[in-house]
């Protein structure tokens, strides 16, 4: 998070943005077509949102003070879900998901996670 007060409003304006902007679409949509409702009508609203993040993200590399910062980390996270991803062509979008999980702390910690629920699971039997 960035300390200037800018960088900081910035930020925490995206963060908003990916869990009541993005997210807040993509879970129901995502939902409802894992129950077999694939026209579910927010399909405009979902594609209205990732429009316009396709946007901001053909113009720069990071949300917010052009570095990468918790906004980026949350965006990614939301973006990250392949059924999202797979909804529409949205490159920059696409790209910009691929910076975000190629770093090498997101790998570890994506390791790690993984690494602790395959353990709960093993243990659980």
């Amino acid at each position: 998070m960035p300390r200037d007060p800018i960088g900081h409003a910035q930020t925490l304006q995206w963060v908003i943005a990916a869990l009541n902007s993005i997210e807040m679409v993509s879970v129901p949509w995502w939902f409802l077509t894992m129950s077999g409702n694939a026209v579910n009508g927010i399909e405009d609203w979902m594609s209205n949102r990732l429009d316009q993040l396709e946007d901001v993200l053909s113009e720069r590399d990071w949300l917010a003070e052009n570095r990468f910062t918790v906004a980026d980390l949350l965006m990614a996270d939301v973006l990250r879900v392949p059924k999202v991803r797979a909804f529409g062509s949205r490159p920059a979008s696409e790209a910009y998901v691929m910076r975000l999980t190629n770093r090498p702390a997101f790998k570890k910690a994506y390791a790690d996670q993984m690494a602790h629920f395959e353990l709960a699971d093993k243990n659980r039997c």
